[in-house]
Order: structure tokens, then C-alpha cells, then sequence
């Protein structure tokens, strides 16, 4: 069994490998883009990543070949509390914390809800929006002593 710690940026990532024993078979940075085929290589693996920004286009690809968990961020204090912090590292320890199962998971929701929360907020963007235009538009009426009745 192999297991995947994977230290999550905006283009590319790096990824640690480690072995049943502990030791580390592969560490690699690799483009995002590119994940697909690292976990092809090391299908049925566990692996572990943390909960970005991007995180969910990275699950979608990773949890086709790999049993992956999103470790909760707050939760993976040891990354945090680390005295030297480098990509390596970071994904080395989400790849130990994952062999060892002591990962605090994150909620994935299903891409389904994901699509939905994501128009949620995208209409709730567009409201703010609107009221900060209005607001603007009143105060300029008022600014130059223009009465209105809406």
C-alpha cells in the first residue's frame, strides 16, 4: 500500500509517497494539471490532501483512482506547529498523518451541492452588488439635493 500526502497550490503541487514502512518511495512537484497521472500510477493508494481554495477540481481527479481525504486545515496542527514549514515537508507529514489515520477529514460535498452553493453565492454576489450600486445612486441624488420617492 502506498500513501499520498499532496501540498496543494494554485498550479502545480507537491507530492510525497510513502510506503507501508514509512519510507519515501517518490517526492515530486508536479503541475496540477498533471495529478491525473500520478494517480493512475499509484491507483488504489490513500492519499491526503488539505482543504484550499482549489481543492475540489484536485478530489474530483484524485478520487478517481485514489482513496483521498481532504484533511481539515484547523484540524492538521502538526503542519501548522512545525518548526521548519517547506512544500516538501508539509505534503511528507499529510502522507504519514494519512498512514498513520490520523487525519481530521473535511466534509466533501457531492459535486451536485458544490454546483449549487456555488450559484448560491454567485447570486448573493450580484445582491450585494446591486445595493452597493443604489446606495452609490442615492448618494449622489442626495449630494446634490435631488428628492426621490422609491
Amino acid at each position: 500500500m502506498y500513501y499520498l500526502g499532496i501540498d496543494l497550490h494554485k498550479d502545480e503541487s507537491h507530492v510525497a509517497v510513502l510506503d507501508d514502512d514509512a519510507e519515501v518511495v517518490e517526492e515530486i512537484r508536479v503541475a496540477n494539471a498533471n495529478l491525473d497521472e500520478v494517480a493512475e500510477e499509484y491507483a488504489g493508494a490513500k492519499a491526503a490532501i488539505e482543504a484550499t481554495s482549489n481543492y475540489y477540481t484536485v478530489y474530483d481527479t484524485l478520487d478517481e483512482h485514489l482513496d483521498v481525504v481532504v484533511a481539515d486545515p484547523s484540524q492538521t496542527k502538526a503542519i501548522g506547529y512545525a518548526e521548519v514549514k517547506n512544500d516538501r515537508l508539509d505534503a511528507k507529514l499529510l502522507a504519514q498523518l494519512r498512514r498513520a489515520g490520523m487525519i481530521a477529514e473535511s466534509y466533501v460535498p457531492p459535486e451536485e451541492l458544490r454546483e449549487r452553493r456555488a450559484l448560491v453565492r454567485g447570486r448573493k454576489r450580484l445582491v450585494e452588488k446591486r445595493t452597493d450600486f443604489k446606495n452609490e445612486v442615492h448618494a449622489v441624488l442626495d449630494k446634490h439635493g435631488i428628492t426621490y420617492d422609491w
